[in-house]
């Protein structure tokens, strides 16, 4: 690099890191040698600056021009003669102010001037007639208030570093998605404007295991014993008194349906089973795909267990045996045109009636008291039909909200 004198000067180094910086204030500035700088860089920022420096009597505050980072760059030349070399160094430019702490204007909220009056005289009488606890606490307090005008710098590293963290985290509407997958019952469309497609089939029995369900040895049979020992599982009052009724072959749809319907609730009957050969060996010989993928659905595979051997074991925590429950009562509910006794439900399941209404609220459906007519369809007495409870499903369909209760204490 070329000087106005004869000789050259070398470069010896560069450093890139800021180390030094250059400050912008007032003409005629003077820095008292008690004066302590600190130079940060912000951490949202690799090019942009903080500049901090106090003394007894002012503080100094400056910090980078983010317009200017890209198109200002300045070095510190430090100059060695005996080696005629220099030492460059980045230095970032601060535009900066200096307050003096007996004006300082500190930030806060509006108070009134008789309130101020009145704390101060609380203080001060604190402090001379107070106990020696009040005067512990008045000492406590004064040491841990805050300076705000201290903080405001300080505020631009922490709003920077919560814009870092949350980058990541998951939009609301995420976060609604993630709630709604995760609800033990069969995914469904709120926007249905027809009660059967709330819940569509499609959307209870996966499509590849749908086409093992063959019913057409069910259709053609007459004898109801024998119909009831297609199923993979016939001890179910509900069962008994709805297949008689499902014999056309328009109605092939609901006969998969309860032949699935089955099937669950001979795995719910066994869930204290924990094996799957075990569980084959009390129903009635299901396809084994259909089985495996309920397993797969409504149990937790045990550690080491993976695989479809007939011996896998498994288990039904609490969280899957509701998730079981709910397809069992979409399905009924499919069966009975979206109208379900609770009573004789909650029987056969041995729940609490209770139980069963917690449930059929969590799919989205409405329990109430029976109506004059659905007391007379069902044959019950008119006097105890607003206490006997009717879950129905209808359009339009709202999806209710998860809740979560911690436990009683």
């Amino acid at each position: 690099m070329a000087k106005r004198s004869i000789e050259d000067v070398q470069v010896e180094s560069y450093q890139e890191n800021a180390s030094v910086a250059v400050s912008s204030f007032f003409k005629g500035f003077h820095v008292p040698q008690d004066t302590k700088f600190e130079l940060h860089r912000k951490k949202a920022s690799r090019d942009e600056f903080i500049i901090r420096g106090e003394n007894e009597r002012l503080e100094y505050r400056g910090e980078t021009d983010p317009d200017s980072v890209s198109s200002k760059q300045y070095l510190v030349a430090v100059y060695n003669p005996e080696k005629s070399s220099i030492q460059l160094y980045k230095a970032p430019v601060l535009h900066s102010k200096v307050v003096p702490k007996s004006t300082k204007n500190l930030t806060g909220p509006a108070i009134k001037s008789s309130d101020v009056q009145a704390s101060v005289l609380r203080t001060a009488l604190g402090e001379t007639f107070g106990t020696k606890k009040a005067k512990k606490a008045i000492a406590d307090l004064e040491r841990n208030r805050i300076d705000s005008d201290k903080l405001a710098d300080s505020a631009v590293d922490i709003v920077d570093t919560v814009k870092t963290a949350s980058k990541d985290l998951p939009t609301r509407s995420e976060l609604e998605n993630s709630v709604t997958n995760d609800r033990p019952t069969p995914l469904a469309d709120v926007d249905a404007t027809d009660v059967e497609m709330i819940y569509p089939v499609e959307n209870i029995i996966p499509k590849r295991e749908w086409n093992f369900i063959r019913v057409g040895t069910l259709l053609k049979e007459t004898n109801q014993e024998k119909r009831l020992e297609m199923l993979p599982y016939a001890k179910s009052p509900y069962l008994v008194a709805k297949l008689p009724s499902l014999t056309q072959s328009t109605q092939t749809t609901k006969l998969q349906l309860l032949y699935y319907l089955s099937l669950l609730l001979g795995v719910y009957e066994n869930r204290k089973v924990s094996n799957k050969l075990k569980l084959l060996e009390r129903l009635n010989s299901p396809p084994e795909t259909l089985l495996d993928g309920v397993l797969e659905r409504f149990t937790v595979i045990r550690a080491g267990q993976l695989g479809k051997s007939k011996n896998r074991s498994y288990f039904i925590d609490p969280q899957n045996e509701d998730r079981l429950l709910c397809y069992i009562l979409v399905i009924i509910l499919h069966l009975n045109n979206f109208i379900v006794q609770i009573s004789p439900l909650a029987k056969e399941l041995g729940l609490k009636p209770s139980k069963i209404v917690s449930l059929f609220r969590v799919i989205g459906a409405v329990v109430k008291g029976a109506t004059v007519a659905q007391a007379e369809a069902f044959g019950i007495p008119k006097s105890s039909a607003s206490t006997y409870k009717i879950a129905t499903l209808k359009v339009p369909f709202k999806l209710p909200q998860m809740t979560r209760r911690g436990r009683a204490r």
